[in-house]
């Protein structure tokens, strides 16, 4: 590192407030990749229009397991995600006209995510594969209870770059009380990820488990970090359970023992096996008069965009099917069109700031620093001379 460079992940990484253990994310989750991207971001530092190179999408509302810190069904967020229906559901060949129309405009990646299981959409591998053939990298966040199935296994090792998988238990006893699994799945967490691993073909393919810290799982964390390690997944991702009215608070009580736990199982942490350690301490995004972070506008969501399962643009996939953010269906109008067209630049016209919206954000680190860099607060050609010389090579950088 040169004298004159300011090393970029001293204003870019979160941090936990004093007591609380070190953020320590795994490099699949870094979130200065947006610096990897030097042409889409000349153009935002300039003013001028870009694409988003990576979509998250959730193609249903339906989900095989009811798991209890679920944002999706819980009392403490029936204000927030008012669109939601478990019955939504974008039919197999409109989602792939969509991952088409995607890749058509610059789009790099896409994850599969959302309010419900992707994986049990019965289209599931066919929209995988023809994302594949559209040139489309793909990811899967997944409840794992299908990973076993020959055609889904299959599919994921032919076409995905990674997969995350909710372990949320050190234990199947508490792994089923909190999901309400009858499908035998925890039990089949040894010997998945191994087999995607083995079989996969992207030569930058991750598997990792991520663990919601909760009320009820948080004395399994060192288990749960264990069984990790031995199940032979690149990382595991810890993450406290979180409201949007709420942040973190249901599980403020017992933080020092999280801390504790966190603190330990950093120390399994190997060149080969990664352990994440998270920021605990997220305010809530709304319902509240303390804003967090220094910036204004969401500019991350000119590279990332969302797509629910009702078929609707939103600029976050935390903020899906939410009203207020609701942008414009891409089912009926076309990808390009919301876009590009009126209904993004008019949301984006009657939108408060975003300050009046998330008070707190996921995105944090990245809308700081490309704030910043639209400021010139930061020189963009120092951020991105630093960032070579930090990350020569950047992991999943199309999953910004």
């Amino acid at each position: 590192m040169t004298a004159d460079i300011t090393p970029i992940h001293d204003v870019a990484l979160p941090n936990n407030r004093k007591g609380l253990p070190i953020v320590s994310l795994d490099e699949a989750h870094a979130p200065t990749k947006v610096l990897a991207h030097e042409d889409a971001l000349r153009k935002f530092v300039e003013g001028q229009e870009i694409q988003p190179i990576h979509m998250r999408i959730g193609i249903m509302g339906a989900c095989n397991m009811r798991c209890n810190f679920c944002n999706f069904h819980s009392p403490n967020e029936e204000n927030f995600y008012d669109l939601f229906s478990f019955k939504d559901l974008i039919p197999t060949a409109k989602a792939i006209k969509l991952m088409g129309e995607f890749a058509g405009t610059g789009g790099r990646a896409v994850t599969f995510c959302g309010s419900g299981e992707c994986t049990i959409h019965p289209g599931y591998t066919a929209i995988c594969r023809n994302a594949h053939e559209f040139g489309l990298r793909v990811g899967l966040i997944t409840n794992g209870s299908r990973l076993h199935t020959e055609d889904l296994a299959t599919c994921v090792a032919e076409t995905h770059t990674w997969v995350r998988i909710g372990m949320n238990a050190g234990t199947e006893a508490t792994f089923n009380m909190i999901t309400r699994d009858r499908e035998q799945t925890f039990s089949r967490f040894v010997s998945s990820p191994a087999r995607l691993r083995a079989q996969a073909r992207d030569p930058e393919f991750r598997v990792g488990f991520n663990f919601v810290i909760t009320q009820q799982n948080y004395r399994e964390i060192r288990e749960a970090a264990e069984l990790a390690k031995e199940s032979g997944v690149h990382y595991i991702r810890f993450e406290p359970e979180f409201y949007s009215a709420l942040g973190h608070e249901t599980v403020e009580s017992v933080m020092s023992e999280v801390t504790d736990a966190l603190t330990e199982v950093a120390t399994l942490a190997t060149p080969d096996f990664e352990v994440s350690v998270p920021k605990l301490d997220r305010g809530p995004m709304d319902v509240t008069d303390n804003v967090e972070g220094d910036f204004e506008h969401c500019h991350y969501s000119r590279f990332v965009t969302a797509v629910g399962a009702d078929g609707h643009l939103y600029p976050c996939p935390q903020v899906h099917l939410n009203s207020r953010y609701r942008i414009g269906n891409v089912l009926e109008e076309g990808y390009q069109q919301v876009l590009e067209g009126g209904p993004r630049a008019e949301w984006e016209a009657s939108n408060p700031r975003r300050t009046d919206l998330c008070k707190s954000c996921f995105y944090r680190p990245q809308n700081e620093l490309l704030e910043w860099l639209h400021r010139g607060q930061i020189s963009l050609d120092d951020a991105l001379a630093s960032y070579r010389v930090e990350i020569p090579r950047t992991l999943h950088a199309d999953f910004v």
